[in-house]
Formats: structure tokens, sequence, C-alpha cells
């Protein structure tokens, strides 16, 4: 075959591997696994939920930047917790805010908030990683500023690290917005979660949200301050140290979607610009010993950030292809696109989009992916993020 065709073949067939090949995968592999363990409780009966006997200490830790509009709705969730009061402390990093983030959350003294306010603006890393050492909680809660938890959710995360091997757990997100609609990538994001449903059977957690995840405080690592992408990196420093990931979906958070598609691509831009970062702190883990945890990261993470480098390189090769089944490759290819972007131009009209959102978001994340990667490697990235706008979500307790 020409080197056209084999490079339309790689580039589209990794892509389709990456997004629904490994999944199908990965499903086939956790109903075996979780057949064999429901043959193993009909045999022994042992106990399948997972309790913890003896409640740690918990520091809940946040880094927060001009967050006045959200963090005293934050705050409340926090402080109706179903957890002790007394083994609960919370901080929140101010990184550099110039509104009334750091005046509204002093406000909650009483309940065990406190407030460090860090006068530079230096990224959300460095404050957290400054926030830990402060802490005194047996585990680490971390999330946004913008998230509001269930009542359950830390004591959810917790009763995992009753398992000496557990070093982190991973909650999970939910997207609203405000009219209650679904969100745009609410196809995408349960997508992802069903992945992570997946790999967590299989003992292959890659990474966390930052919405809401648990570390023990020893393991924590130390990692440079310019980090971007720390909710990644710092549960698969975990793992690479020799500790298990657990995904548990019912420590659940709520945060608001973007509010547009524009707001998302600022924000993968960012994710794809920290995901050298990610390769660098967490090389180790592709190696071919790690197991079924190198898989996955080949297949969920690195194969996916090629993914837009070898849809433009299909694309061009495609142009080169002579004969029926090339017109026909060149055809499908071009109407996915124009699929995608009738998908991303109706709502600027006002019109639903219904399920061609999907293929525009698609091409927008990978898109997104591509911009932020060059950015990446061009060091032309801040640490420091910048805010989207927010607004506090309606108080829910379902």
């Amino acid at each position: 075959m020409h080197t056209a065709t084999w490079i339309v073949i790689l580039g589209l067939g990794i892509p389709a591997y990456a997004y629904l090949g490994y999944p199908m995968l990965l499903f086939v592999l956790a109903a075996f696994v979780q057949m064999g363990r429901d043959v193993y409780y009909l045999l022994y009966r042992t106990e399948r939920r997972t309790r913890a006997e003896v409640l740690p200490t918990v520091s809940i830790l946040m880094a927060a930047h001009n967050e006045a509009a959200v963090i005293e709705c934050t705050l409340t969730s926090l402080v109706e917790l179903d957890y002790p009061s007394d083994h609960v402390e919370i901080l929140v990093g101010s990184d550099a805010s110039t509104d009334a983030t750091v005046e509204l959350a002093r406000q909650w003294a009483q309940c065990g908030v406190r407030v460090i306010d860090f006068p530079q603006r230096r990224g959300k890393m460095s404050v957290i990683s400054d926030c830990a050492a402060q802490a005194g909680g047996d585990i680490l809660v971390l999330m946004d500023a913008n998230t509001q938890v269930r009542p359950d959710a830390v004591r959810n995360l917790v009763r995992h690290f009753g398992d000496a091997e557990v070093g982190a757990v991973c909650g999970e997100l939910r997207l609203s917005t405000r009219e209650g609609q679904p969100a745009e990538e609410g196809v995408y994001w349960r997508y992802e979660v069903t992945l992570k449903i997946l790999e967590n059977r299989l003992n292959a957690v890659l990474g966390a949200n930052g919405a809401i995840y648990a570390v023990r405080r020893p393991l924590f690592p130390a990692l440079p301050g310019d980090l971007i992408t720390d909710d990644f990196v710092i549960p698969m420093k975990v793992r690479a140290g020799g500790h298990r990931v657990i995904y548990d979906p019912e420590a659940v958070a709520t945060e608001e979607a973007p509010a547009s598609l524009g707001s998302e691509f600022r924000r993968r831009v960012r994710i794809g610009a920290g995901n050298w970062q990610a390769l660098a702190q967490c090389a180790s883990l592709l190696l071919p010993q790690k197991g079924f945890v190198a898989f996955s990261y080949w297949s969920h993470k690195v194969l996916r950030w090629a993914t837009p480098f070898l849809l433009v390189a299909a694309f061009a090769a495609s142009l080169t292809l002579t004969g029926p089944l090339g017109r026909v490759v060149l055809g499908v290819q071009i109407a996915f696109y124009l699929t995608a972007l009738t998908g991303y131009v109706l709502p600027r009209f006002h019109v639903p989009a219904g399920p061609l959102r999907l293929p525009a978001y698609f091409v927008a994340i990978n898109a997104a992916l591509a911009a932020g990667l060059l950015r990446g490697a061009l060091g032309r990235q801040r640490a420091a993020w910048t805010r989207t706008s927010r607004q506090p979500l309606p108080q829910r307790r379902d």
C-alpha cells in the first residue's frame, strides 16, 4: 500500500481505537472481572461494601481566585457535611484575590474555615501545596472553589482508606446548568464517567477531576508550582508510588457546566498545555512493567493527545487518494466536519443543535487540545488560571 493509505489507516484507526475500541475492550474485561467477584461472593459471602470503622480527620483544601460569587455557596455545602465537625478543617487558599473572596470566607471561621491569603498570584498548585503543608488532617480532600458537595460525599471518599493499599480516591463530578438543561458536554462527560467506572473495576483509574478527590496526607507529592493538571498528576504520582487509586461514583460533587463552547475551549487549551507536564511527571507509568495501568494510560490518554494531529494527517493524506474507496473515505470525513460545523453554528442563531452537538464538541475539544499542546511545547502557558464567569448554583440535596 502507498504511504498515504497507511497514513489514512493509522490517522483514523488510532483515534477510533482510543474513543471506541478501548471502551469496548474495557467493557468486556470489566464484565469478566465483575463475574469473578460475583462468583467469589456467592462462594464465600464476604462483605462487598466498603465501610470505614474509624473516621479519619479530614482537611478540605481549595484554591480560590476572585470567587466571591460562589465561595459562600461552596462553604455552605461543606459545613452541612454528614461528617463529625471536630474531624474536619477547611482551608481556603486565596491566590491573590482582588474581590471579596477573603472577607466572605473569613466569616465562616466559627465553622472551621481557615483562610490563607497569599498576596502574590502563583497558581493553583503552589496554593494547594502550601495549604497541604499547613493541614492537620489524616486525609486531604481537594476541591474547586465553585464546587458543591453532597452531605455524604466526604464520608464516601474516606471509607476507602480503611484499606492500607488505597492512596487516593476520586469522586464523581456532575455538571449542571443554570436553567436545568443538559450540559453541552453532558454526553461526553457521561462517556468519561463510564470509562472511570470500568477502569476502576480493573484497578486502572487514571487521575481525578479537580472538583473532588482525596489523598492520604503523607502521600501528597512535592510537585513544581507551575504544574497545570494537578488533579491528574497528583493521583498518578500516588499510583506510581505503589498505592491504589479508587473511583467512587457515590462521592458526588456538582459544578456549573461552561456557559459556552468557547469557555470550554479555553479550559481544554489549558489542559492540553499541561499534558506535556503530565507526560514528564508520570512517564514511569507508561512502561510495560506497570501492566494494565500503562495500557490504560496509553489508550485513554496518550493516544487521545495525538488524535488531533492524526486526524489532520489523515485528512491531508485522503486528498491524495484515488479510486472509489479513496473518494468515499474523503467524503465521509468532509461530511463529519460539516456536521460538526453545523452543530457549532446553529446555537449561534438560537437553533437547538440536538445530536449535532456531539460532533461539534468532539472537533472543538480536539482543536483545543492541539492548540494547548502547541502552547505547552512553546512554554506559553502560565500556571495561574483565568477564572471563568460564575454564579452560585441553587442548593440541591438530592
